[in-house]
């Protein structure tokens, strides 16, 4: 019964210890973050964005909403092609490379994806909904968080990106 006690009393300090983590928020710095690219290609790092404006997305295979997003993401990238300014990422967060990248050959997309399997990246983040996605503006800070996703979702982060250029 004591070890049940126990048990009971670490589930909830775990629950309210979640509850009460800093999410980055908008007007704060984002997070310092490196990771390499899906493919292993190449290694992305927060300084290698400066003076740029960035959205970040964090998705896993295992997630519904994430599915759907990503493809129209590709038109988020689209609309801002030409511009050197903007870049458009999206970090997976699959233990597992294989199933993002299983799912991302399926369909098209020209940003860029990262990986990151120790979920460092989220974490520093304060990610706790998925997806979620930042913009963050020249300068380092985010000025837009979006958690979740559903149709029509794209046109309001495109205008908050906008608002930055």
């Amino acid at each position: 019964m004591l070890k049940l006690i126990k048990v009971s009393v670490v589930s909830i300090i775990c629950t309210f210890a979640t509850q009460f983590a800093h999410s980055a928020s908008v007007g704060e710095d984002a997070p310092s973050f490196r990771a390499r690219s899906l493919d292993g290609s190449e290694t992305i790092s927060k300084s290698d964005l400066e003076g740029k404006v960035v959205f970040v997305d964090f998705w896993a295979s295992w997630c519904p909403p994430c599915l759907k997003s990503l493809p129209e993401f590709e038109n988020l990238q689209t609309s801002f092609s030409g511009r050197d300014d903007v870049v458009v990422i999206a970090i997976n967060l699959d233990e597992n490379v294989k199933d993002a990248t299983d799912f991302i050959n399926k369909i098209n997309v020209s940003y860029k994806i990262l990986a990151d399997q120790s979920g460092q990246i989220p974490e520093s983040f304060g990610v706790n909904t998925m997806p979620t996605s930042y913009v963050i503006d020249k300068s380092g800070v985010i000025r837009y968080v979006h958690n979740g996703y559903k149709t029509g979702d794209v046109s309001k982060i495109k205008n908050e990106i906008e608002k930055l250029l």
